[in-house]
């Protein structure tokens, strides 16, 4: 394990960004499942997309959505071969009550790549995919090895 070095300036996370095939139908995703709240929709004339950012618990999720987008299958690959192409793997929330979440992302019709596996350690885990598949890993305390 290394020592926390003094970082070179000060920063902090902003936002996770999603390149998405369709900016409204995600919004309404992220809202529905998650809850997230839109806080601003624009255009990136820079990047030639449209742009919507989202808020959660702590966090802020910028949703992209190009004018050309394409998509690659291997970065949607079925786990565990999603982790091969070298890139960002999912998104990682920590819940209390994973079963009761499982139970609410199955009444919500979302899309489930495994329920309540075990992790080891005393983690479970239920992943799922968003709306444009997407890997969301949502687990409840246990392997992490930092919690």
């Amino acid at each position: 394990m290394t020592t926390a070095a003094q970082p070179p300036f000060p920063y902090s996370l902003h936002n996770v960004t999603i390149s998405v095939s369709d900016l409204d139908a995600s919004i309404h995703w992220w809202n529905r499942v998650f809850g997230l709240t839109l806080l601003a929709k624009s255009r990136f004339d820079a990047i030639g997309a449209d742009v919507a950012f989202l808020e959660g618990p702590g966090f802020r999720l910028e949703l992209l959505q190009p004018a050309d987008g394409v998509r690659i299958p291997e970065l949607t690959a079925e786990p565990p071969a999603h982790i091969r192409p070298i890139g960002t793997k999912a998104l990682v929330f920590r819940v209390e009550d994973l079963a009761g979440v499982t139970l609410t992302f199955r009444d919500l019709g979302v899309t489930t790549v495994w329920e309540q596996m075990d992790l080891g350690g005393g983690s479970i885990s239920t992943a799922i995919r968003d709306n444009d598949g997407n890997l969301i890993n949502v687990f409840q305390q246990g392997a992490s090895p930092i919690g």
